[in-house]
């Protein structure tokens, strides 16, 4: 169980480092124009992948449904059918506006979200078999695939035109050998995961006979509910990036894209890191809750010292291209602003998975609040103050997130002391 576990980390981290190491090489060396333009496509890409992403999984888990039904992978058919007509079909349009790269080759346009599309319920499912191994390594190879790519296209000036085809073909690859390993594993003899009770009335699946309709009729409220976690939850995550190539064009949105591979790299190491203490995440915060106010004053000079430090090492070792932005101390406010959301994206994840834990009510309007600010801050923001006010919106709608959600988790504790405290 443990490696297993480590297994499921690995795979959620690994694949955002290689995205860090990609990004940072990239706007070192490649053109920060054609960059942003090819990074403004591939969140397109991601946009329409999670505007159909169902969330199959998720709803393989609901015993009522694994009882009657051995597979879940039409729901991907749909995904990668509707992501494919959306992301082919819109992407020479936003190519004309001069935003956004226009591949090379249109079937790209089409291997990548169908691929994509069709590997969502083999990675989840992937992992109720005991398969995490095998999804680390594939998340492996997709990460040092998006580092080749770039590395490949630096050492080979003439295959830079074709960025955008090989950013999609990662993808398309990455989503490929999903499907593959899951068809490998179900047709090896392992068609349910090993800790799941045996149901006798699950028969195979069978395309031809199997009842679409009344599925979605019983079963409207749990995929609905699915599909609003992953189409507003993760779009959001990659439509600030359109949003910063609309209004302060592809350049900015290039070095943008940099600011959000830390904030990736922050939102999966923090889930990760609550994921392995989730049995004394209660008792790790509730002292946290009740700190007093000198206490909570040191931690946070200590912390405002830890990002003053990284900010001033960043620009020491110009890890983003922050000249164009103006002098020194303006380059340092906008590393500061984007550690700063880093930071506030790590602690979030944490305090997220302690509401989900206690009250999923609160957590899907808190959720619902974080997405909905952050991109309208985003957008104020960065049309006001420009990329700094961009990279700040992250940071302030962070804020919002944790200030309700650490008042989510003092209510109890004051009730508890008072209760204690009354005579």
């Amino acid at each position: 169980m443990k490696k297993d576990f480590l297994y499921v980390v690995l795979a959620s981290a690994l694949p955002a480092l290689g995205n860090f190491i990609a990004v940072a090489v990239a706007l070192r060396h490649l053109d920060p124009d054609w960059l942003g333009k090819s990074y403004a496509l591939l969140a397109f890409f991601y946009v329409t992948i999670d505007l159909f992403n169902f969330g199959s999984p998720r709803i393989f888990t609901v015993e009522r449904i694994r009882s009657r039904v051995s597979t879940l992978i039409f729901l991907d058919f749909a995904s990668a059918t509707g992501s494919t007509i959306v992301f082919a079909s819109l992407t020479g349009w936003f190519a004309q506006t001069g935003l956004f790269a226009q591949p090379h080759y249109v079937w790209t346009l089409i291997a990548a979200p169908a691929c994509y599309g069709l590997s969502h319920f083999s990675l989840g499912v992937l992992r109720l078999y005991g398969r995490s191994g095998l999804v680390c390594l594939i998340s492996t190879i997709s990460a040092l695939s998006r580092v080749g790519v770039v590395l490949l296209v630096i050492a080979m000036q003439d295959l830079q035109p074709m960025l955008p085809d090989f950013l999609l073909l990662v993808e398309a690859a990455y989503g490929a050998m999903l499907l593959l390993a899951y068809l490998a594993t179900a047709r090896g003899g392992n068609a349910r995961p090993a800790d799941f009770a045996s149901y006798p009335n699950a028969g195979r699946f069978n395309p031809w006979t199997f009842r679409y309709r009344e599925f979605f009729s019983e079963n409207r409220k749990e995929i609905l509910g699915s599909w609003y976690s992953n189409a507003i939850f993760s779009g959001a995550k990659h439509a600030d990036i359109m949003i910063v190539t609309f209004i302060l064009g592809p350049s900015a949105a290039a070095l943008y894209r940099g600011v959000k591979s830390v904030h990736n790299l922050a939102f999966n190491s923090g889930q990760a890191f609550a994921l392995v203490v989730s049995g004394k995440l209660a008792r790790a915060i509730a002292p946290l809750l009740r700190m007093r106010a000198a206490a909570a004053l040191a931690g946070s000079a200590i912390a405002i010292a830890l990002l003053t430090l990284s900010s001033w090492i960043a620009l020491r070792i110009h890890l983003f291209p922050t000249g164009l932005l103006g002098g020194p101390a303006v380059q340092f406010g906008f590393l500061f602003a984007a550690f700063l959301g880093a930071g506030v994206i790590f602690v979030c994840r944490i305090f997220s998975l302690h509401v989900f834990s206690i009250d999923r009510r609160s957590f899907v309007r808190i959720s619902s609040l974080e997405v909905g600010a952050s991109l309208l801050l985003v957008s104020a923001l960065s049309y006001v103050f420009g990329l700094i006010g961009a990279t700040s919106g992250i940071a302030v709608a962070g804020a919002i997130v944790l200030a309700l959600s650490a008042r989510i988790r003092a209510e109890p504790v004051t009730a508890s002391a008072q209760m204690k405290t009354s005579p």
